[in-house]
């Protein structure tokens, strides 16, 4: 699958390269340059590095194939609010169709670790007819998920500005499927920012606010036996099951960035995220 991705975007950018030499890219390039803006080469690759951590919670925690015994009627678990991290490596392949319109694919690798507390009680059935059931309370402060996987996607940046102000809107979404478990990872991110463009006082820098929004749906499967739960519940997960669907605790989060152009066709740029989703992003764009 990943070897696929990487030929998509080579295949995209190669042949956008020819469109760009047989039509001037982006459209209106003309009309732009003409009212003063300095456009940037229209194709471009980015290699990227982002770190995250996040605040989850658990919809729903779903089990199956447990050897109960015969005296235990159920088990009940019960979730609390947990942390999510993860790094994320993306190769993206950009062009600039119109001197306000940015399209662009990506693929990269993901791994992290998905950490919550789980309060679980243990129904067990009355040894003399008529009473009620005997609860056993239990708690298990680290229920941890490795996630990996490859993810792949696409976005859009709108792009508009005066005199030295600029504003954007990134909007994106992307799928990982993950390896380790079973499940999927399906996300929408818009980001909008306002900067600052530092060009005309002859330093190549634009520094940058903004928010970030990310809607995030998981639904994670495996096998319990594979989770490192305590040993004594070892002959009753032994062929058991799990099942997890979960989101983010915040939607939003302020985050600030920053722009430096070594040269035309070289960039690099770092944007840090705060609140409860901490995160910090570096990448070095090319274009041609």
């Amino acid at each position: 699958m990943q070897f696929r991705l990487v030929f998509l975007l080579c295949g995209l950018v190669v042949s956008s390269c020819t469109f760009a030499q047989s039509f001037s890219l982006p459209i209106w390039k003309e009309k732009a340059e003409a009212l003063g803006y300095e456009l940037p080469k229209p194709i471009g690759f980015n290699l990227s590095y982002m770190s995250l951590e996040q605040g989850i919670q658990v919809d729903s925690i779903g089990l199956s194939g447990l050897h109960l015994p015969s005296f235990v009627r159920d088990i009940d678990m019960q979730t609390e609010k947990g942390k999510q991290t993860s790094e994320v490596v993306t190769l993206r392949a950009d062009v600039w169709l119109f001197p306000f319109l940015n399209v662009y694919a990506l693929a990269g690798k993901m791994k992290g670790k998905s950490e919550i507390s789980v309060n679980y009680v243990v129904s067990v059935k009355p040894l003399l007819p008529g009473r009620p059931d005997h609860k056993i309370k239990g708690r298990i402060d680290n229920f941890s998920l490795d996630l990996e996987g490859y993810l792949y996607g696409g976005g859009i940046v709108l792009v508009g500005g005066y005199e030295n102000w600029f504003g954007l809107i990134d909007i994106s979404y992307t799928q990982t499927q993950l390896t380790i478990i079973d499940g999927n990872i399906d996300a929408w991110v818009i980001s909008p920012r306002v900067g600052y463009d530092f060009h005309k006082f002859g330093v190549p820098l634009r520094l940058w606010g903004g928010a970030m929004y990310q809607n995030i749906e998981q639904s994670l499967s495996g096998k319990l036996s594979e989770l490192g739960l305590p040993s004594a519940l070892n002959s009753i997960v032994k062929d058991g099951k799990f099942h997890i669907d979960q989101h983010l605790t915040t939607d939003w989060n302020p985050i600030m960035g920053a722009q430096y152009q070594i040269n035309p066709n070289l960039n690099l740029l770092a944007e840090f995220g705060f609140g409860d989703r901490q995160s910090a992003f570096v990448s070095i764009d090319f274009r041609y």
